[in-house]
């Protein structure tokens, strides 16, 4: 396993730009660090890379008066802020920031406490003005997690809600039944909502992504999490899985990912291409039950659920990992960026660069000494660079980060 590891501590943070000046030290112009935001806190959350190598962070600020809301930044290739903005109300949390097809942004979040919560729908244009939105209301609480447009330009958003008895008449209790996958399908004027897919069997379970394709000739959904549906009609255990929904809503194939003794719980799931071959890397972490270990999980599947190319923790690098998100690199190789717990239960950010078997090539971490540092996304530019979206505790604030490096993982040419 060859592996290159790189600390990044406050004092190099501190040295480098970090705000919303309009001027770039030529030898930050390609790999750089830079932090975003306004009075109070701020926490990445996700991002998305324009064709023209502009970027659009999402996050949520908190003011000083303990009050959060959606906020969102672009930027141009150098990390200049064009323009930045909040959303939404109070006590509103954003999720998932996508494009849609006539390159306006699609934001959804979540708003009030775990037991009470909504979701809303944003579509805002590159200017940074909001065209239109959503609220949802379906009678249950709800959390959403992404959102994906589908070809009938609908916008389907992924995520969990209220156990109910009728989506679980058969369930075994104990456990407590604690929550159900949901689908919801937004119009493309977002005027309206319904319920596509409310999936019981399971105690728990969250979707995380939703993608279309085509199965057998026909048009499906995709519908990537993790639940502890049982195998065997008997036995629990929380792990990935991946099902197959008609247009109408019936359930199709379903594949699980899983190790035994062990729970597996997905964050993201990204379609993959080239020397990965075409299909899905679900990326995610499996925890050894009743003891403090975590490691990385990913699973990867051709494009017809058939066969999992990739499916393995990433074991040996003696850290306590947990998956967030993933990008496809060059032609041959991926990221993965993590979460590691650390000795004083706070957290870095970490950067796997993969072989396209599986092997890990490079390991970044990024955070500061004594600070609680959060990975959110990462994506890829254009000229192959990785961008890594975060949230780094500064020694009163904590703050939105992007960190561009080089395609190896260093901070210089």
């Amino acid at each position: 396993m060859r592996i290159t590891s790189l600390l990044f501590i406050a004092t190099l943070f501190i040295s480098l730009s970090c705000d919303t000046t309009n001027s770039v030290d030529p030898v930050f112009e390609k790999q750089f660090i830079k932090y975003y935001g306004e009075d109070g806190n701020q926490m990445g959350v996700d991002m998305v890379v324009n064709a023209d190598g502009s970027m659009v962070l999402l996050g949520n600020t908190t003011l000083t008066s303990l009050v959060t809301f959606p906020f969102i930044v672009k930027i141009d290739p150098l990390g200049n802020v064009i323009w930045q903005r909040r959303m939404g109300g109070q006590d509103e949390r954003a999720a998932d920031v996508e494009l849609d097809r006539q390159g306006n942004l699609i934001v959804v979040s979540n708003i009030g406490d775990a037991l009470n919560s909504r979701i809303r729908l944003f579509r805002i244009d590159q200017q940074g003005n909001g065209l239109d939105s959503l609220l949802i209301d379906m009678g249950e609480w709800q959390i959403a997690k992404s959102v994906t447009q589908a070809s009938d330009n609908s916008f389907l958003i992924a995520g969990y809600a209220e156990a109910k008895v009728v989506r679980n008449p058969e369930l075994i209790i104990p456990p407590f039944d604690e929550a159900d996958i949901i689908v919801l399908q937004v119009d493309e004027a977002l005027l309206g909502a319904s319920l596509f897919l409310g999936q019981g069997g399971e105690h728990v379970g969250s979707a995380v992504k939703i993608f279309e394709a085509l199965l057998g000739g026909d048009t499906k959904y995709l519908v990537f999490g993790d639940s502890d549906r049982p195998i065997d009609d008997i036995t629990y255990k929380r792990a990935f899985e991946v099902i197959s929904v008609n247009l109408d809503g019936v359930q199709g194939i379903r594949q699980v990912s899983s190790i035994d003794n062990e729970i597996q719980i997905a964050a993201t799931t990204i379609e993959t291409r080239g020397a990965l071959q075409e299909g899905y890397l679900m990326v995610g972490t499996s925890y050894v039950v009743n003891n403090a270990t975590s490691e990385v999980y990913i699973t990867q599947y051709d494009k017809d659920l058939t066969i999992k190319r990739l499916d393995k923790k990433l074991s040996g690098l003696q850290r306590r990992l947990e998956g967030v998100s993933a990008a496809v690199g060059d032609l041959d190789d991926f990221y993965i960026v993590a979460d590691e717990i650390t000795a004083n239960n706070k957290h870095d950010i970490v950067l796997l660069r993969m072989a396209n078997d599986g092997v890990v090539l490079g390991l970044n971490v990024f955070g500061t000494l004594e600070g609680d540092d959060m990975a959110a996304a990462v994506s890829v530019l254009p000229d192959r660079r990785p961008a890594l979206l975060g949230t780094i505790e500064l020694e009163t604030q904590r703050k939105m980060a992007l960190m561009i490096i080089s395609p190896e993982g260093k901070f210089s040419n």
